[in-house]
């Protein structure tokens, strides 16, 4: 009985703590630790657009994963607590992956500042003379003054498309020049060229404010001596550790039963202040409880574990970091990429692989999850994603190559080979010869095989035999190893028993 229960014991703190970690990997979009610099050049001037109704524009330029939306998100969550956000701004987000159409982007724009009824059938003339219309809505008291817009433009470079006109960046950007209303725009890029890419008019009404975010240039919150690699250390044990809020905890109580009506809910509220006025270095490891709210959980939900065990869990995570099967890993994922979103991908496949029979995270599991994201095998990736046809083929030719001593072969004798194991076979479907054609120039496009260059001419060495030859007639040659062939048939999903012994048997 007793052994029954520590099982579900367990079964119960591993789905807390999966479930947890699963949020914080995924949801967890707030939280910045790095670049202090810029996250406070951000804080300002969003800031005095709130609070002084400036006007300002800014591009926030840097590789993938770096941060830049999250630097945003928080810049706003901390605004939030200090200013009323909800009742001086107006925040609205575009992406340039859907709204490239200024029609689509107008009607989002006025989707978000929720004046759908206020334009309703109204025709207007221009982008221009709408947007002027959907500011004059937002225009109230005796000195029309206006909320202040934060307009955040994700993927902004797909914006700035030369055959289309920039309508949607040069209204904006100039509402921002002439200070026509409160606004702060602020675009988010991969692209070093984005200035470039912008129209006279539209590069003129901008602030030609940049900031910059590189990975592993800014180490303010590491020491001295801080390297890539302990930067990635120190940001794995702080996504997979706990807070100590997350243990079971008795209700502080300081009101008598004397007390009028609202005393219970000071020492709740005076409890949850606990939780967020504690200063244990776990602390700073739990979930904002915005975050929580937002994905319809709250924390009580994750009250369920002993202090005992989220301590000894927060050790594991520490000294399996410091395994070296761990750190080489994570050391070839530095060299490989710069981009957390991936780190996170790594971290919850591993997270999800949590469970009462294995509560803990193992060295293999991660390592392995890191080999296969940091150096899979290119060509035995697109070996395994041919069809079964496909495949078949590269087998036939790489046969007929062992046969011919690695000389190339032309359509008609791979499908020569490839037939004769057809008619050996009768349970596998017989496949008409222009499917067979097709399949095989489909392998020329993968660049699986590759066309022999010709010698015969001295004037056309760098020429291909696609010249006055059939095509069923040109020569080609495998463009895999037999290693990445021979791993991809043992790993390929659901193929025929047939093909895989076909494949291993010797050549006849």
């Amino acid at each position: 009985m007793y052994e029954l229960n520590l099982i579900q014991t367990l079964s119960v703190h591993i789905k807390v703590i999966r479930k947890y970690l699963k949020l914080k990997i995924l949801e967890d979009n707030v939280q910045f630790h790095k670049h202090f610099q810029e996250k406070s050049h951000v804080y300002n001037l969003i800031k005095r657009v709130v609070s002084h109704g400036e006007s300002h524009s800014v591009l926030i330029i840097g590789p993938r994963g770096c941060g830049k939306t999250t630097l945003i998100n928080s810049v706003l969550h901390q605004l939030s607590s200090e200013l009323d956000l909800k009742n001086d701004s107006l925040i609205v987000k575009l992406n340039g992956l859907l709204h490239q159409d200024d029609k689509v982007a107008l009607r989002s724009i006025t989707a978000q500042m929720q004046l759908e009824n206020a334009v309703g059938d109204r025709v207007f003339g221009t982008f221009a003379e709408n947007l002027s219309f959907l500011l004059s809505c937002l225009q109230s008291g005796a000195d029309r003054r206006c909320k202040s817009m934060i307009f955040i433009l994700e993927e902004f470079d797909l914006f700035c498309h030369s055959g289309k006109t920039q309508t949607l960046l040069y209204n904006l950007f100039d509402i921002t020049h002439s200070k026509q209303a409160p606004m702060c725009v602020l675009g988010i890029t991969n692209r070093l060229d984005v200035m470039e890419m912008l129209e006279k008019r539209v590069k003129s009404r901008f602030s030609h404010r940049h900031i910059f975010l590189f990975p592993n240039e800014n180490t303010e919150t590491y020491s001295d001596d801080s390297t890539p690699l302990i930067a990635l250390q120190e940001r794995l044990i702080w996504l997979l550790s706990l807070p100590m809020n997350l243990a079971k905890k008795t209700a502080v109580v300081t009101n008598t039963p004397k007390q009028r009506k609202g005393g219970k809910r000071k020492s709740i509220v005076k409890e949850e202040q606990m939780d967020v006025d504690n200063n244990d270095d776990t602390m700073q490891m739990a979930l904002p409880l915005e975050i929580l709210a937002k994905c319809k959980t709250g924390l009580q939900q994750f009250r369920q574990l002993e202090s005992g065990f989220i301590e000894d869990w927060n050790s594991h995570i520490k000294s399996l970091v410091e395994n070296q099967g761990v750190v080489d890993a994570l050391e070839k994922l530095c060299y490989y990429t710069v981009n957390e979103q991936i780190l996170r991908n790594i971290l919850f496949q591993v997270v999800s692989q949590i469970k009462p029979e294995k509560p803990y995270i193992e060295v293999r599991d991660l390592v392995n999850i890191i080999d296969n994201t940091v150096a899979p095998e290119h060509k035995v990736k697109l070996l395994q994603s041919l069809s079964i046809l496909e495949l078949s083929l590269v087998i036939a030719m790489k046969h007929g190559m062992e046969i011919f001593d690695g000389q190339p072969m032309n359509f008609e004798m791979v499908l020569h080979r490839y037939t004769k194991f057809v008619n050996a076979n009768s349970s596998t479907q017989t496949v008409p010869r222009p499917v067979v054609l097709k399949a095989f120039e489909h392998l020329q496009e993968l660049e699986v095989i590759m066309p022999v260059r010709s010698t015969d001419s001295i004037y056309n060495t760098g020429d291909t035999t696609t010249s006055r030859v059939q095509k069923e007639y040109k020569l080609y040659t495998l463009s895999v190893s037999e290693e990445d062939l021979k791993e991809a048939v043992k790993t390929f999903k659901a193929l025929p028993t047939e093909i895989n012994h076909w494949f291993n048997n010797s050549v006849i």
